[in-house]
């Protein structure tokens, strides 16, 4: 069993067609299986962003994780 450590992540989400990938976010991630973790905060701007994106007609987008 692994111990999961602050770091920084790429996550890749797909919502209604448009893929947006997201760099440097914080997440906390196992040091034996490197699954990640996401806190509340993270998650709901992940989701906002995503959203905002197929709003504007993204198709595919890459984006640094937006200051809360």
């Amino acid at each position: 069993m692994g111990t999961p450590e602050p770091g920084l992540t790429t996550v890749t989400l797909e919502r209604n067609g448009a893929i947006v990938v997201f760099k440097d976010v914080p997440a906390q991630i196992c040091d034996n299986c490197g699954e990640k973790y996401f806190d509340a905060d993270i998650t709901r701007r992940l989701l906002t962003q995503v959203e905002d994106a197929v709003a504007r007609g993204a198709e595919v987008e890459v984006v640094r994780l937006q200051a809360a």
